[in-house]
């Protein structure tokens, strides 16, 4: 029997000092280049430290906060604390905080009590009151800032930093690439939290030049201090950024920051200076400021400007999203159309289907079970199914050539993939893979042997889910195969604008078609549109389907009811269970079975359903049923009293067999107290007896399932004079 319990892994001592020289091993295989000459100097002085030292440092520079308070360093591998940091003080690895530059940014890591500490013990004319929260205690504490002595305060001569934290930053931003980084990382995976690529060779640093790496670190942190940035503070970087002499980014990340910073200042900016907010916004090469810009300009009555800027984006387009919107936005203010593409597909989609109302939040499965009734196949894909094209089409290309090499165990993306720059690396494999691709038999021969090979091989970009590799190689059989290649060519040359936004479900009528579904609310968003338009461009059938909630007679319910031991799904088991078909108010199919639940069924169940331990002894356990139970339910919506009761039985009983049960569900206790109205109890056994339904035998599941069917044909009578 299973006692439950968890096994947790512990870490070593010095565990702290093992990862940072796991670090520094890898700036000094790759990226020494990136350094300064004063930072290597550093990393030389570090090593001739001795080992407490070491370890103390290494805990001050990984704290979140600039300033550390002696109090807070207690560590079982630090046991002469005082001599350990006099050697760093001595060195100058450390500093008093009354010896920064800037001392008053103390008092923003401090708290209440501190704060009140600080001005009893300099006795400070005029305090706020105890209660006073900590920003007005703050405030009075940094306006009295120059009349403390620091050098003889308590708090100001134990508290310390050090200027290595800054240093400590950039190696980790090295290391990771990014800001966001984390040391905590090498622990998560040592204690098996944190799943990585283990004994992968780092050898590639992610930057060329010691310029580049400088200015993408400057503008990512100036791009991460943004959000708790005062609004003086905010203005002086757009004005910074908004002068011609400022740093100029290099390389692409610097680049990107850059971008998206400009374009972040220039909607703080607009409501106290709109012409600093439009220069940045022309400085800004972020598809969103781009556009942004169009929108102003044409606000402004600057039609022709505006034109101008729509041409030049259509003429030289450096994102397909913002390209989509210059044609967009053209032809709706410089032509005489009055309607967006995308209004313009909607309204193309055809007759709405109808779905029940069961399908709300579960609309995909709604049309899959439509397409079923039809003798139509018809599965989800979305984006995994393409995901996975790409992935094992160029598998070797994305994960194992050294070009693409990754350059941490913590990386999950490719280089290529990330900088968007696969098919300007590989066009040669590219091209010389989709040219073997001839007709179907070689496509999915050639994703078989990708997918058998690789089978469970962690990969960010796509997931090893089996409904997904079957769907992934029925597509293979029936896809048009130029269509395929044109396709992934275009995901080679733009994964980025291609990564997502495709359609709901594949239909096999035909041949293939894919279909995006929308529910009434529903809006088909900008990339959703460049998707299906790629995948039109390219030779694939694509059709959005609108959905509206409305009762559909011939969709089939299978009225359901069960007995158990008890109200607990965690605990108890099913004893009993009925189910009714139902099509066009009609009785289609029957299926009923005792359980035997593997466990005592208690005295009080027995005399409430006449249920008892010889009755189930012999009956079939869960298991031996469960097939029949997912086929019967299949493609109709699940129908009970009180469905979340019935409903949760059952699949947490598939669960605990590993299989998923996914239905859509109504409940017959809540669409009576909407359609039967005015009734004192809505009870099965109440209500029956109010609408004189026949219930005999009440508590055994084919008797409480009939007088539902009942019920509920009353109910959905109602429901579809109603549409």
């Amino acid at each position: 029997m299973y006692t439950g319990f968890f096994i947790v892994k512990t870490l070593p001592e010095k565990y702290y000092l093992t990862h940072f020289f796991e670090l520094l091993s890898y700036i000094e295989q790759t990226s020494q280049h990136l350094l300064s000459d004063g930072q290597r100097a550093k990393l030389l002085d570090f090593r001739k430290l001795d080992e407490q030292s070491q370890c103390l440092l290494v805990r001050v520079i990984n704290r979140k906060r600039q300033f550390v308070c002696e109090a807070d360093l207690d560590y079982s591998e630090i046991t002469d604390y005082e001599r350990t940091f006099g050697t760093l003080y001595d060195a100058q690895w450390l500093t008093l905080a009354c010896e920064v530059q800037l001392p008053q940014q103390l008092l923003c890591e401090l708290n209440k009590t501190q704060l009140q500490a600080i001005a009893a013990e300099h006795e400070l004319p005029s305090p706020p009151v105890k209660s006073a929260k900590k920003s007005v205690w703050f405030e009075f504490v940094s306006a009295n800032f120059k009349q403390l002595n620091l050098l003889q305060s308590h708090l100001y001569t134990h508290y310390f930093t050090s200027q290595f934290k800054q240093d400590f930053e950039y190696l980790l931003f090295l290391y990771f690439g990014k800001l966001g980084g984390a040391f905590a990382q090498f622990s998560m995976r040592d204690l098996g939290v944190m799943q990585t690529h283990a004994g992968r060779a780092q050898t590639n640093a992610h930057f060329d030049d010691y310029q580049e790496a400088q200015s993408a670190f400057y503008y990512s942190r100036l791009y991460s201090e943004l959000k708790d940035m005062e609004a003086q503070r905010v203005l002086e970087v757009a004005k910074l950024l908004s002068d011609n002499g400022t740093l100029q980014p290099v390389g692409q990340l610097a680049q990107i920051k850059y971008d998206h910073l400009c374009y972040k200042l220039a909607n703080l900016v607009a409501e106290f200076d709109m012409g600093l907010s439009e220069s940045l916004l022309i400085q800004s090469a972020h598809p969103s400021a781009q556009e942004k810009y169009i929108r102003l300009l044409y606000t402004q009555g600057e039609h022709a400007r505006c034109k101008q800027q729509i041409e030049k984006v259509i003429e030289a387009p450096s994102d397909e999203k913002l390209l989509f919107f210059a044609e967009d936005f053209y032809r709706l203010k410089f032509t005489s159309k009055r309607t967006s593409a995308l209004t313009d597909m909607l309204r193309n989609s055809g007759p709405k289907v109808a779905l029940d109302e069961a399908y709300k939040g579960y609309v995909e499965q709604g049309l899959v079970n439509q397409f079923a009734r039809k003798g139509i196949q018809a599965v989800h894909c979305e984006n995994m199914l393409w995901r996975a094209l790409f992935c094992l089409s160029f598998w070797h290309e994305l994960f194992e050539d050294q070009r693409n090499a990754f350059s941490n165990e913590f990386e999950n993306t490719p280089k290529c993939i990330k900088d968007n720059t696969f098919y300007h690396v590989f066009e040669v494999e590219i091209e010389q893979r989709l040219s073997t691709f001839k007709n179907n038999d070689a496509l999915l021969s050639w994703l078989v042997k990708q997918a058998s090979e690789r089978f469970g091989t962690h990969c960010r970009l796509m997931h090893w889910q089996p409904d997904v590799l079957s769907s992934l190689f029925e597509f293979a059989k029936h896809a048009p195969i130029e269509a395929v290649c044109a396709h992934l060519r275009a995901m080679s040359k733009d994964f980025k604008s291609l990564k997502d936004g495709y359609p709901d479900l594949m239909v096999f009528e035909q041949g293939i078609k894919f279909v995006e579904v929308k529910a009434p609310g529903d809006s088909l968003r900008r990339n959703q549109l460049i998707t299906i338009q790629k995948l039109i461009r390219h030779g694939f059938d694509v059709d959005v389907q609108s959905v509206e909630w409305r009762v559909e007679p011939r969709q089939p319910y299978v009225i359901v009811d069960i007995e158990t031991t008890g109200g607990k799904k965690e605990h108890d088991k099913i004893t009993e269970i009925a189910m009714i078909k139902v099509q066009d108010g009609e009785i289609v199919k029957e299926w009923q079975s005792l359980i035997n639940p593997q466990r005592r069924v208690p005295k009080y169940i027995t005399e409430l359903t006449g249920i008892d331990n010889d009755m189930v002894a012999d009956a079939p356990i869960f298991s031996e049923v469960i097939d029949e139970i997912d086929t019967f339910t299949q493609d109709s919506i699940f129908v009970a009293h009180n469905v979340n009761f019935d409903f949760g039985f059952i699949k947490a009983e598939f669960a605990r067999l590993e299989r998923p049960f996914r239905r859509a569900k109504l409940c017959t206790v809540q669409l009576g107290r909407k359609w039967l109205p005015g009734h004192a109890s809505y009870s099965l056994g109440k209500i029956c007896q109010d609408l004189s339904i026949e219930l005999k035998g009440h508590h055994r599941a084919y008797n409480d399932a009939a007088a539902t069917v009942e019920l509920f044909n009353l109910i959905n009578q109602k429901r579809i004079d109603a549409n």
